[in-house]
């Protein structure tokens, strides 16, 4: 028969074990570590996110692990550096703890954002000198992105053969560096081109554009395109899909970019080569740089993304297969 004793001690044990499962059940004893949520806004430069699906990928994966919620703010009808900077100046007065950018013109944002926002850190993917609001930068070197394009344009095609190069009005901001990449090369190497500015095939006069560019392809064959922005390839790409004697006539087709649409062109041989970034790693340091800024304030060293020249041929290695097809 127990004791006396025995009894109070079975009875001070289960006391003890009620009191500690309550005590850690009601975060008396072990506290759960509080997670900050830091909002962050990403102010895109276009009316859209198609262009940016493995961006948003990265993005995604980083606010995961920095917990973040991050919100897409893309422009109006109009784009212009204009209506960005307003959209920016809104989030920040909405309340968010960091604003990413993709400005619509990096050299206008830069002279538009002085004294602007002292208290909010600002990340920037594009080029720019050193800046007291700007927190980090993430970029990418346009002319050397030109540069690559022809040169592997060059490599590619056969001697003698005439460039066409292509861009959507209003994306001046955007494509000059890389124009000028383009014709670093080109003219160094004694290559003839066109600029065919008239041949839109992102906007509202496609068809007219396909009618021209037909004909200039029937009148001489053996040329090759070069694209100097997303919105002018695409368009290209979907109207050769559909007059495949066009294309059969073009020495190669070229450009910057890797969206799905861009891939598949690229993959059933409507498109030769394109140049482009990882824009998943881009997404992802975009966020981690707004977060670290929250925490500490600090201005982050800017990070230089790198090109890859991607074909049918290699868009499979494993180097480039992570990169353009990332997991969610």
């Amino acid at each position: 028969m127990m004791s006396v004793r025995g009894k109070i001690l079975w009875a001070a044990s289960a006391v003890l074990l009620v009191f500690l499962y309550l005590a850690s059940s009601t975060d008396l004893i072990i506290k759960e570590k509080v997670r900050e949520i830091h909002t962050v806004s990403i102010v895109l430069d276009d009316v859209n996110d198609t262009y940016y699906q493995n961006f948003k990928k990265g993005v995604d994966q980083a606010a995961r692990d920095y917990y973040a919620d991050t919100s897409y703010i893309t422009l109006y009808e109009e784009v212009s550096q204009e209506e960005q900077t307003k959209l920016v100046d809104r989030e920040v007065g909405d309340g968010a703890d960091a604003v990413v950018v993709i400005p619509v013109d990096a050299e206008a944002f830069q002279g538009a954002i002085q004294g602007k926002w002292p208290e909010t850190p600002l990340v920037v993917l594009g080029a720019g000198e050193d800046h007291p609001g700007v927190n980090a930068r993430i970029y990418v070197d346009n002319f050397q992105a030109g540069r690559l394009l022809a040169e592997k344009a060059l490599e590619e095609v056969p001697e003698g053969t005439r460039f066409w190069l292509l861009s959507a009005l209003g994306e001046e901001g955007r494509t000059d560096q890389v124009l000028e990449g383009v014709l670093d090369v080109l003219e160094s190497q004694g290559a003839e081109y066109e600029e065919k500015r008239e041949w839109q095939f992102s906007g509202e006069n496609r068809e007219e554009a396909a009618a021209q560019f037909a004909a200039a392809a029937d009148q001489l064959p053996g040329a090759a395109v070069i694209a100097l922005d997303r919105e002018s390839l695409m368009g290209l790409a979907e109207y050769l899909k559909s007059d495949a004697s066009c294309r059969e006539q073009l020495s190669g087709v070229y450009g910057l970019g890797s969206t799905t649409s861009l891939l598949n062109s690229l993959d059933a041989g409507v498109i030769d080569g394109l140049v482009t970034y990882d824009q998943y790693t881009a997404g992802y340091l975009s966020v981690e740089r707004a977060v670290e800024a929250i925490r500490d304030g600090d201005v982050k060293e800017p990070v230089r993304m790198n090109y890859y020249y991607i074909t049918k041929e290699n868009m499979r290695d494993k180097k480039y297969e992570a990169m353009l097809y990332p997991m969610d």
